[in-house]
């Protein structure tokens, strides 16, 4: 897996989220497995589940998202990702895994605790 397709994975994310392109952002996932948005709550078992989830963002002014490739092993992504939305700023990991078809299989987020 080249940094080059993880990037423009990463940038057509990004352009559908901002875009608030929820069909776009599903394309990205159709072959997901597992997908959660964080370890505190029960991963999405269908597709439907992570549509219903993503249509949150119609209702947020987003300022900016901004993504940076941390590790790449195998078909395994590791990616901080920082957020500014509704003048909130949030930070995370995604941890992203792909099958050898480069299709997306397994999406994890953990947000970072903001120290205030």
């Amino acid at each position: 897996m080249s940094n080059q397709f993880v990037n423009e994975w990463l940038q057509k994310l990004k352009d559908y989220w901002i875009n608030k392109d929820i069909d776009g952002v599903m394309s990205l996932f159709e072959k997901i497995t597992f997908y959660q948005e964080t370890p505190f709550m029960e991963a999405y078992t269908t597709i439907e589940e992570i549509k219903e989830d993503w249509q949150g963002i119609k209702d947020t002014v987003i300022q900016d998202i901004i993504f940076n490739v941390l590790a790449i092993d195998n078909n395994t992504v590791i990616v901080n990702w920082n957020l500014k939305q509704n003048d909130n700023e949030y930070n995370g990991i995604y941890e992203i895994k792909f099958d050898n078809e480069l299709n997306c299989i397994s999406f994890r987020s953990w947000e970072m605790a903001n120290e205030e």
